[in-house]
């Protein structure tokens, strides 16, 4: 019983990312990804082909959290940004700055906002005496120019998303 458990199981997992990865745009695919979306996401198995022909990506885009202590001192927070590390790190910060990006930047995964905010505090709590009280999270994107431009596009910020950091939080 338990070696047909672990084969459906294998089945399935093997299914899913077959068809979460195939590219093509198909009725099929369409029909099955968002039934199979959550097991992929809760899985951190998600992935896109947002990089890639006919629809890449248009924009560059980052985020940072700025911290505001008890005494109104504030501090910028930088989520991981591949570029800032040598080639052997960035393979193991990809994944929090693919979180950061494909997560926390969409209103559609909006509700890992306050989360973040709260890992944010806790992180930023290095302070005695002067914990965190707010959390203020910030996208930046800017537009791909096109391949013959020589100007670079300017960044735009929005805010995403504000914490006022309760005491528990801080545990």
């Amino acid at each position: 019983m338990k070696r047909i458990i672990i084969n459906l199981f294998l089945i399935f997992h093997l299914t899913t990312i077959f068809c979460w990865a195939i590219p093509l745009n198909t009725r099929l695919v369409y029909g099955v990804k968002p039934m199979i979306a959550p097991y992929m996401i809760w899985s951190g198995l998600a992935q896109g082909w947002n990089l890639f022909a006919p629809n890449p990506m248009a924009s560059n885009n980052r985020m940072e959290a700025q911290i505001t202590y008890g005494d109104g001192q504030t501090a910028i927070w930088k989520f991981a940004q591949p570029q800032d590390y040598g080639y052997f790190k960035r393979y193991f910060l990809e994944r929090p700055h693919k979180f950061s990006l494909d997560a926390l930047v969409h209103d559609k995964l909006g509700y890992l906002r306050p989360d973040a905010a709260r890992y944010i505090a806790r992180e930023n709590n290095t302070k005695p005496n002067n914990p965190p009280v707010k959390v203020v999270l910030t996208g930046y994107e800017s537009k791909i120019a096109p391949p013959n431009s020589v100007q670079p596009q300017p960044w735009k910020s929005k805010v995403l998303f504000t914490y006022t950091v309760q005491p528990g939080d801080l545990k």
